[in-house]
């Protein structure tokens, strides 16, 4: 007979903070954007009891709630803006130059 995968219920906060551990930013994301919006678990209070002690930092304390450890988990894993722009203008400056070399020889 084969056995029954017996799963403990998991916190959908703690999934978004293995998957933050883990690097995986869209998916920690998607699932702390999830528990704002309303889908959570059985065990979400003790969770972000656990998780706003991990991600409190020396100055800015996180608070206890589900909601600011999401807020929290969502602003850690903005992606910064600046890095894109200067690939896009160092790419743009190599095409320029590109075009003026085919240009003049």
């Amino acid at each position: 007979m084969a056995k029954g995968n017996k799963q403990e219920s998991r916190s959908v906060l703690k999934l978004s903070y293995e998957a933050f551990e883990r690097g995986d930013s869209v998916q920690a994301r998607a699932l702390a954007k999830a528990v704002l919006a309303g889908k959570v678990g059985k065990d979400e209070e003790k969770a972000a009891s656990e998780l706003a002690r991990l991600l409190s930092i020396e100055g800015a304390v996180v608070a206890e709630t589900p909601s600011a450890v999401a807020h929290e988990l969502i602003s850690r894993t903005i992606v910064p803006l600046r890095p894109y722009l200067f690939v896009a203008a160092v790419g743009f400056a190599f095409i320029g130059l590109v075009i003026l070399a085919a240009w003049r020889y």
